[in-house]
């Protein structure tokens, strides 16, 4: 309407009015975009100079710290998209023989420098040399930290407790540091947002109060503490330790622990899916302390000195899947002990009890369809084979080696055996059919 009454020039005028206005509009919008093409701040690129400079850098891993100007593109490093600023340093190290890398880890030290980076959220130094030195305590500085991992970074010496005052952790990983203790664990106790820790192959055979502390660390849901040699737990310190934590994957093996761990860990969480103890001193019959462990997957008690048999309470756990009990000193009726495992029978898919003392003829195993992993080796069971094992569609793995088992092997056992990769049924009285 309001153009049917304009003239023909006022009409072309209009139109290249609004053309410019597109071209205007347009070159305003690229000059908006370029100015959101944020770089790193000058004073964050100076520190990771410095961090630079503290470290061997052999491979020359780091030569795009020299062409390239702007830092958040650096290996190594991530930005802010926003604010520029550095939130992630990840140069961890890892060898792949099959890459024919000729990369080597950095050594060196561990520059102050990082300080001068007040929003870094992520470090990552694992499986570098840092020739002996000690972690040093202004990490426990680094206030954004959400993410620490030194794995197997050749650090000595003890934990500083300034890590204590991370309240933001949520992963502190400082696995396989082999001449790195920790006397006393009360800082841990602090980092209440810790969801993942590993201390594995750290000395903490001085740190009495480990139970304690980790016990207040409610958001954990991953402890790994294995080849610790952590002391045992003082069952008159239960009273004070509450179940109200997350825990869900606990691996506590080899460290030599006896059977009073069994109370803290029924304890402190009803949640577990996973629960290594292999290796260390449990002695007596298995207690009936996991009957509440509903979610638990996988247990893994192998090389320790139990005695008894799989507990009726393990009916309770029918969301099992491994069950791994090797190496004992497990005297019951086969028959009983697998009957306890009869709510697990659409899960369980390994059940492992090589070197024990069980006794009897094996029961019809055919109820337990999921199973891929059969291993009853060298116990003192007798009797025949069922054929109700040629049911087992899914198993990968047989062993019944040095048993006193006797009997007819026919093709009815191997009828749906067609997954079947390793068959060890030898220093028994078989014969072939």
């Amino acid at each position: 309407m309001f153009f049917s009454i304009m003239s023909g020039g006022s009409m072309h005028s209009v139109l290249v009015g609004l053309v410019c206005l597109a071209i205007a509009s347009a070159i305003s919008c690229s000059s908006v975009g370029s100015s959101n093409n944020i770089m790193c701040l000058e004073s964050e690129r100076h520190a990771l100079l410095q961090f630079k400079q503290g470290l061997v850098d052999k491979s020359n891993a780091l030569a795009s710290w020299k062409s390239e100007k702007d830092c958040c593109k650096w290996r190594g490093i991530a930005c802010n998209n926003q604010t520029g600023h550095v939130t992630s340093l990840d140069f961890s190290f890892s060898y792949d023989p099959y890459l024919n890398s000729i990369e080597v880890p950095f050594r060196g030290e561990i520059s102050h420098s990082l300080l001068e980076l007040p929003y870094l959220n992520y470090l990552d130094l694992s499986y570098n040399d840092f020739e002996g030195t000690m972690i040093p305590k202004f990490i426990g500085s680094l206030s954004q930290l959400k993410e620490l991992k030194l794995a197997g970074a050749n650090f000595r010496g003890p934990v500083p407790p300034q890590l204590g005052n991370l309240s933001n952790l949520h992963t502190l990983d400082l696995y396989g540091n082999q001449v790195v203790s920790s006397e006393n664990l009360e800082w841990l106790s602090h980092l209440s947002s810790l969801r993942y820790l590993n201390m594995s192959q750290l000395n903490l055979s001085e740190a009495v109060n480990w139970p304690e502390s980790l016990s207040k660390l409610t958001l954990l849901t991953e402890l790994e503490l294995f080849m610790c040699d952590l002391p045992d737990v003082n069952l008159r310190s239960l009273s004070f330790i509450n179940s109200s934590t997350s825990l869900q994957l606990l691996d506590l093996c080899y460290n030599s622990l006896n059977s009073s761990i069994f109370y803290w860990i029924a304890n402190v969480s009803s949640k577990f899916i996973h629960i290594g103890l292999q290796g260390d001193q449990l002695q007596g019959p298995i207690p009936d302390v996991f009957k509440s462990m509903l979610s638990l997957a996988s247990l893994d008690l192998s090389f320790n000195q139990l005695e008894g048999g799989i507990p009726k309470s393990f009916q309770n756990l029918c969301s099992l899947e491994s069950l791994t009990l090797r190496s004992n000193q497990l005297s019951e009726n086969i028959e009983d002990s697998i009957k306890n495992l009869s709510c697990a029978k659409n899960t369980l898919e390994t059940l492992d009890l090589i070197g024990n003392l069980f006794w009897g003829s094996l029961p019809d195993l055919a109820r337990f369809s999921m199973l891929r992993e059969l291993n009853l080796a060298a116990n003192q069971l007798n009797g025949s084979l069922p054929e109700s094992v040629g049911q087992l569609s899914s198993l990968e793995v047989l062993s019944l080696v040095q048993n006193s088992l006797s009997g007819v092997i026919t093709e009815a056992h191997f009828l749906k055996l067609s997954r079947l990769q390793s068959l060890a049924i030898s220093n028994n009285h078989f014969s072939i059919n």
